[in-house]
C-alpha cells in the first residue's frame, strides 16, 4: 500500500549516524504548514526537500496535489495534516477530509485527537475517534500519526492515557505535540521517554516542537524518537541552529 512503512525491531528508537548528513535528513519531515505559504513558497520548500533528501515534505492539505506531482519519483513522501490545529471538527467531517487527502495523493497525515474529550472525562469518545480515523486511514493506505498535544494535558496520567489510547487504536506514530499553537509544546526527552514506554512495535515515536539543532535531535532519538517534524530541517542537516521562534 502507498503508506506502508517497515516496522522497527524495538520501541527504543533508531539511533542513526548523526555525522552523516544523508542519514540525518532521512529522519526529518521538513515542515511548512504556515497559512500564508504561497505557491512559489511551496515550490521552494519542495525543492529543498529534494535537495536535502528529507523523508517527507509536511505541508497543508491544499498543496498536496501539486506536491504529489512535483515530488513524483524523488523518494520524498507527501505528508499533510488533518483538522489541524483546532482538533474539534466532528468525526464525520474528519473522515470525509481524510478520504479527500487520500484521493488527492497524500502518503500520510498528522492529526490532533480532540483534547477536550480526554480532559472532560470522555475517554470513550476520545478512543472512538482514534479507532475510526485509524480504521479509515489504513483502509485508504495512509500512514497516520497522532499529535497528542501534551501542552493541553496537565498530568503524566493524562499523557499516558492519550498515548495508550492512540497505540491501542493502531496508530502508526505517536507525537507529543505539533509544536504549534495553544496546545503545542517543545519536544523534551522526558516526553519522548513517556511515549516510548507506553507503546510497542510497530508503533513508533515522532517529535515536533523547537527541534532546531542536530544536538537536540540526537538527544530526542536517544530517548526513543525515530522521526522529527521541523521547519529547521536544512539548519539541522547543516549543523547550525534553526530559528528559535519556529516550530
Amino acid at each position: 500500500m502507498r503508506g506502508q512503512i517497515t516496522p522497527p525491531l524495538t520501541n527504543e528508537g533508531t539511533m542513526i549516524d548523526f555525522t552523516e548528513r544523508a542519514a540525518v535528513a532521512k529522519a526529518i519531515q521538513y515542515t511548512n504548514v504556515n497559512p500564508d505559504l504561497t505557491r512559489d513558497g511551496l515550490l521552494a520548500h519542495l525543492q529543498e526537500c529534494v535537495q536535502y533528501g528529507f523523508d517527507a515534505a509536511m505541508i497543508g492539505p491544499c498543496w498536496v496535489p501539486l506536491a504529489r506531482e512535483v515530488l513524483a519519483g524523488t523518494g520524498v513522501r507527501v505528508a499533510t495534516t488533518l483538522n489541524f490545529p483546532m482538533a474539534n471538527d466532528t468525526l464525520d467531517m474528519k473522515l470525509a477530509a481524510l478520504c479527500q487527502l487520500a484521493a488527492s495523493g497524500a502518503d500520510e497525515f498528522d492529526f490532533p485527537p480532540n483534547p477536550g474529550y480526554l480532559l472532560g472525562g470522555m475517554e470513550a469518545e476520545y478512543r472512538h475517534e482514534l479507532n475510526e480515523i485509524v480504521r479509515v486511514a489504513h483502509a485508504e493506505g495512509l500512514v497516520v500519526k497522532a499529535m497528542l498535544e501534551f501542552g493541553f494535558l496537565p498530568t503524566e496520567e493524562l499523557k499516558r492515557a492519550a498515548t495508550r489510547a492512540a497505540f491501542e487504536a493502531g496508530i502508526d506514530w505517536v507525537k507529543q505535540s505539533s509544536g504549534w499553537g495553544k496546545g503545542g509544546c517543545a519536544a523534551t526527552t522526558d516526553d519522548v521517554a513517556l511515549l516510548a514506554a507506553n507503546i510497542e512495535p510497530p508503533c513508533r515515536v515522532k517529535v515536533s516542537g523547537k527541534v532546531n539543532t542536530r544536538e537536540k535531535m540526537e538527544l530526542l532519538f536517544a530517548a526513543g524518537a525515530e522521526l522529527v517534524g521541523t521547519s529547521s530541517g536544512p539548519a539541522i542537516v547543516n549543523g547550525v541552529t534553526g530559528d528559535p521562534n519556529a516550530y
